[in-house]
């Protein structure tokens, strides 16, 4: 009976687990639309760019975008139609109640995270490299210890969907994920030392792209407000 009553229990946490992700991703996308109205209606401006078609940029902005869309339909569908599951390459040995959970933490500090950025940013947030320059530089708060703390937290939320919902499909998710955040940050980064130049390397010299044990980056590595 004990162990009838923990099977129960986990199958309990990873049905809970498959709602939240359908959730979690339903709030991303509202999230996001509501900001780009919103600062769009305050400032009169664009606050995302994809950029010219063929570019890094228009590649990085594409793939990432399509993921995000493909995630959250395929996390809608789990929930209508659990069977599904068995499509997308489950790893069995790892999806258990904790391995689960510690993916729901990894996911509620990547959307803490996120949150935090967008509102230190506030209007001088963008997504992606516009026609005009940024009008400062920004070094402080979160930029203090690497350069693109919101590229970071978005990782972790991938690494946590992986967790939450162990599979080929996350993983390949994953892989595809960190592609486009390197890919970009390595566009942007090209433009802020452009606009930039000595306060930018300067900068980019002192402060590690995205992890700060792994020491001082170099300019051209990953960027701030990204």
């Amino acid at each position: 009976m004990p162990g009838r009553l923990r099977g129960r229990a986990a199958l309990d946490v990873l049905t809970f687990t498959r709602a939240a992700l359908a959730c979690y991703f339903t709030f991303i996308a509202v999230f996001y639309t509501a900001k780009l109205m919103a600062l769009r209606a305050r400032t009169g401006r664009r606050h995302a760019e994809r950029g010219r078609a063929g570019t890094a940029q228009w590649f990085g902005h594409t793939l990432f975008i399509v993921l995000r869309a493909g995630i959250w339909a395929i996390c809608l569908a789990r929930v209508a139609a659990p069977g599904i599951d068995g499509w997308f390459g489950p790893l069995l040995p790892i999806t258990t109640a904790p391995v689960a959970g510690l993916g729901l933490a990894f996911l509620a500090a990547s959307l803490g995270g996120v949150v935090y950025i967008h509102s230190f940013l506030g209007e001088a947030w963008r997504s992606g490299v516009g026609a005009g320059r940024p009008a400062a530089l920004v070094t402080g708060g979160p930029y203090a210890r690497v350069r693109h703390p919101l590229f970071v937290a978005v990782g972790t939320g991938q690494i946590g969907f992986v967790l939450a919902w162990p599979s080929l499909f996350s993983l390949a998710c994953l892989g595809l994920g960190i592609t486009s955040l390197i890919v970009q940050a390595q566009y942007e980064e090209r433009h802020m030392e452009a606009w930039f130049g000595p306060a930018w390397r300067s900068y980019a010299n002192r402060t590690p792209a995205f992890w700060p044990p792994s020491g001082p980056g170099q300019a051209g590595d990953g960027v701030p407000g990204a």
